[in-house]
């Protein structure tokens, strides 16, 4: 066994032992479950999974693509961890399986392709960016009063509906590098990979949103990818790599400076996921629990630092918006922030917001999940996308530009396509 084979397993040894012990087999899990509930079997609950990873560990289980598949038929929403009572993290398990089932497997290409892009520093990928921007005409077509594109031939992964997000003709990074007056108070912006290369709007309103409310806002331009895409795929160097590389760029003079994300995925990463994959090195531990205390989703940091009252003199009167509100997985269930976008929307729209009957349900997106279980992610989506239009808003809000493109794909298949998705930040700042 090489090296990193034998790295791979003992991870998964580790962290099924320290794991496994907390699971009472008690089936809650079960009820949270996006995929049992479209299957009903065991091997895709978090217990049954769990069972799966030890008998990998204990040698009882072959590495085996039918055992995989068990494993990589999960979106890794953390939902069986923030129900379970007893505290088992069965995303966790599942990761490390992931991780040794690439070390004995190999990657899936569509895995292995994702994580080799979005691996590479700024440059090659910016390139990549601007390539892409260059060719999405040839490939796709535009679709009056949408802001998406459709297909314009055969593909896979990519049916006639499919909603394809238009790649930025110029990164956001690549423009705006600090935004404000000397002398104002500074945070640092994480924009992730969709903000960065794709949904540079939601970058642009958040700058408008600090700006309004004098706060500068710094991009620092090293920053890159925040992992998950490839811990999902079980690439974990690659993960660790990327960890090393936003450490750098988001150190700075000011250990207070708050640092500002507006995706889910990459607040959890930056919070939680370091800190887990670094837990054996002190040094780099240390670095990551500075930068930890000083990250927040940015309407952690407009309800906590700024204030609501703030925000709702730059608001003002106007029209009421019709909105609801979807929890992405990673906000509301990894690191418990479920309040203050509400609070943000709710100034926003000025007016209630419209719940949904299950807004903390998946979107079915999970990374790359929806482009290796299509049919899957496609009837998760639509039972997000009822709750939705049975709430007659024009307009649902979220707080994941991921989510964003999945539910921007489930309305234009809907009965209502006319209602808007759009970022907290971006209802905001159009509201000032």
């Amino acid at each position: 066994m090489n090296k990193d084979k034998k790295a791979a397993l003992d991870t998964l040894k580790k962290v099924v032992k320290e794991e496994l012990y907390k699971c009472i087999r008690c089936g809650e899990c079960r009820t949270v479950c996006p995929i049992f509930k479209e299957t009903p079997a065991e091997r895709y609950t978090a217990r049954g999974k769990m069972q799966i990873a030890q008998a990998l560990a204990e040698g009882r289980l072959e590495f085996t693509p039918h055992a995989r598949e068990a494993l990589d038929n999960c979106l890794l929403c953390t939902g069986c961890a923030s129900q379970c009572g007893s505290g088992a993290r069965a995303d966790r398990v599942i990761a490390a399986a992931r991780q040794a089932f690439a070390e004995e497997l190999g990657l899936p290409a569509v895995k292995k392709a994702i994580s080799l892009a979005l691996g590479q520093g700024q440059g090659l990928l910016g390139a990549e960016a601007r390539m892409g921007a260059l060719l999405q005409p040839l490939l796709f077509k535009g679709v009056p009063q949408d802001s998406g594109l459709y297909r314009r031939f055969a593909m896979p992964f990519v049916d006639e509906k499919q909603y394809i997000p238009k790649v930025a003709a110029t990164p956001l990074r690549s423009r705006v590098s600090f935004a404000g007056e000397k002398g104002w108070p500074t945070v640092t912006f994480f924009t992730g990979c969709m903000t960065n290369y794709v949904m540079t709007e939601i970058g642009d309103s958040l700058i408008k949103v600090c700006n309004a409310l004098q706060i500068a806002v710094r991009l620092p331009s090293a920053q890159g990818c925040c992992g998950m895409p490839m811990l999902i795929s079980g690439d974990r160097e690659a993960v660790r790599k990327a960890a090393r590389r936003n450490v750098e760029a988001l150190e700075t003079a000011n250990p207070n400076e708050p640092v500002l994300v507006v995706c889910p995925s990459g607040g959890h990463m930056l919070r939680h996921g370091y800190l887990e994959l670094f837990a054996d090195d002190p040094a780099m531990k240390a670095r990551l629990e500075s930068l930890s205390a000083r990250v927040m989703d940015a309407t952690e940091f407009l309800i906590h630092r700024v204030g609501a009252e703030r925000l709702e003199r730059l608001v003002g009167r106007g029209r009421t918006r019709a909105v609801t509100y979807h929890d992405p997985c990673h906000l509301r269930k990894a690191q418990k922030v479920t309040e203050e976008p509400r609070e943000v929307l709710s100034i926003a729209a000025r007016g209630e917001i419209r719940e949904m009957r299950h807004p903390e349900a998946c979107c079915g997106l999970g990374g790359t999940y929806f482009l290796t279980h299509l049919d899957m992610s496609k009837k998760i989506q639509s039972r997000k996308i009822e709750d939705i239009m049975d709430t007659c808003a024009d307009c649902v809000a979220t707080t994941c530009p991921g989510c964003i493109m999945q539910l921007r794909d489930g309305i234009r298949r809907s009965k209502d396509p006319g209602v808007s998705v759009k970022h907290v930040i971006q209802v905001l700042a159009e509201a000032f």
